[in-house]
């Protein structure tokens, strides 16, 4: 088995090592998901210097009180490598002491990091934030070369709290700030490659539950997942790492996602996770309670602007305010996770597991045809950005879809791509397979570009170079000639991964 190595992230990785090597004290926050590689990205960095990994004291912050988590920076520092943490251990007992630990730490050149800082939003930790503030203040002003303190958060509404609200005693002291984001398919391909992973099969199911998140891939390489023949690879990897009492990931979504929602907000991810790109008429239609003091249009405003959670997608052309907004979970994980591993762990706990997996499988292949859809999406804006693409991307929505009074008049377009210098406008038609894009597909497709182009603000589109392409994960060579033949162009993932 191939070794796991450090993937990606060198863009991240260079803006780091410029903030560490500036010569002035810093105050940088780093904002990210969870899993999304925030720690070991600063594990990196210390693994590029000896002075700087000696130089480093951690701690990751608890959701629990005042005392608790001053021992937890206490064991810390008895735990640093450094003389001057270790000294300053014994006096850590509260938040003033936890604050003059960390400035004394940094006056000497030492770098201080704080884990899950957006715990500090809490009643009882909020006091912390006032004597930190006060320290920051003093190191700014000392004009110190050397020592810094990075605060990593996976909320950024509460992250945003701490740091952007006017009224936050941290407000305006951060000097550097990053933003970690999954892993894109450049690196997704540099993983696939590293690990001997060569089907496109592989890549969707993969990318199905675990999107861009590196923990999530280095889980399954620890599972030896990446061994897994193509056409046991998706049974494998719902048994590894959800099914078996060991799995890694059998309560991720319930501990790191789900822990801190209640009620009504886990009532309407559950129905979005059966329901995806129901409009918010059939939300509030199926969960809303008259006699609930929170109305269901509240919650759901928190779950797509404050947690990020759930997002709320417009038709292409259409403006903020417009009624045709669809509801999609967020995240590829919680997204699997609500609809095909939770179910499929619980049906194994009564039943066979092989029962309850033969159950599950039509499930992840619905699931897959969605989630291949916004991989389409991601992949035109990565290429677009790279200059890897034939398709410079001026705008790029979900795609199209109207609200007829008449369902026979309803329009249905995957992908809607529009190149405005170049005057190209690409229409999408996504499939989980090849043979998915039979005849009634296909004619079923050209009626709605057709009448998509007849909707009076898009005729001005019929004069553009109009461009019909169908995706799947993988063509043969007999099908994408047969369908070239007909007029259309064919995209597969293997394509793709040839433009990176």
């Amino acid at each position: 088995m191939a070794e796991w190595n450090f993937y990606g992230r060198t863009g991240e990785l260079a803006e780091l090592r410029r903030v560490v090597q500036a010569r002035r004290w810093f105050f940088c926050r780093i904002e990210g998901r969870r899993r999304i590689g925030k720690t070991t990205l600063l594990s990196q960095l210390a693994r590029e210097s000896q002075v700087l990994a000696s130089h480093l004291v951690y701690m990751q912050v608890p959701d629990s009180d005042e005392r608790d988590v001053a021992a937890t920076l206490r064991r810390s520092l008895e735990d640093s490598e450094g003389a001057l943490p270790r000294a300053l251990s014994a006096a850590v007992v509260d938040f003033p002491s936890m604050a003059n630990a960390i400035g004394q730490m940094c006056r000497a050149g030492f770098i201080v990091v704080l884990d899950e800082f957006q715990y500090f939003t809490r009643a009882k930790l909020k006091a912390f934030n006032s004597f930190l503030q006060a320290q920051v203040d003093e190191l700014r002003n000392a004009k110190l070369p050397h020592g810094g303190l990075f605060v990593l958060g996976s909320l950024q509404s509460e992250m945003n709290a701490l740091l952007d609200d006017k009224a936050a005693p941290l407000y305006g002291r951060i000097t550097a700030q990053l933003k970690l984001n999954h892993w894109d398919f450049q690196d997704l391909m540099a993983v696939f490659r590293g690990q001997g992973l060569d089907r496109p099969s592989q890549w969707l199911t993969l990318w199905t539950f675990f999107e861009g998140v590196p923990k999530f891939y280095h889980d399954a390489y620890e599972q030896d997942l990446f061994s897994v023949e193509a056409p046991f690879f998706a049974h494998e990897l719902l048994t590894r790492m959800f099914v078996r009492s060991s799995s890694p990931l059998a309560e991720e979504a319930d501990t790191w996602f789900l822990r801190e929602l209640r009620g009504k907000a886990v009532s309407v991810l559950h129905y979005l996770a059966d329901h995806a790109g129901c409009s918010n008429g059939e939300l509030v239609a199926a969960l809303n309670d008259p006699h609930d003091a929170t109305p269901v249009t509240a919650v759901i405003g928190r779950l797509v602007n404050n947690y990020g959670m759930v997002d709320r997608l417009q038709p292409v052309f259409s403006n903020s305010k417009s009624r045709n907004a669809r509801y999609y979970i967020a995240d590829n994980f919680l997204q699997a996770w609500l609809s095909v591993a939770k179910p499929t762990r619980e049906a194994a706990r009564l039943r066979p597991a092989e029962k309850a997996l033969a159950t599950a499988m039509p499930r992840l292949q619905t699931l897959e045809g969605a989630s291949f859809e916004k991989l389409i999406r991601s992949l035109h804006i990565e290429m677009s950005r790279k200059g890897l693409s034939d398709f410079e991307l001026s705008e790029l929505k979900l795609g199209y879809w109207n609200r007829p009074r008449d369902i026979a008049n309803s329009i249905e377009i995957d992908l809607v791509a529009l190149d405005e210098p170049n005057k190209r406008v690409r229409f999408g038609s996504c499939k989980r397979s090849e043979a998915a894009h039979d005849a009634a597909s296909l004619a079923g497709f050209d009626k709605h570009v057709a009448d998509f182009l007849q909707v009076r603000e898009h005729r001005r589109l019929a004069e553009w170079q109009c461009e019909r392409v169908l995706f799947a994960p993988e063509f043969s060579a007999d099908g994408r000639q047969a369908l070239t033949q007909r007029g259309y162009r064919c995209l597969d993932l293997t394509d793709y991964a040839a433009l990176v």
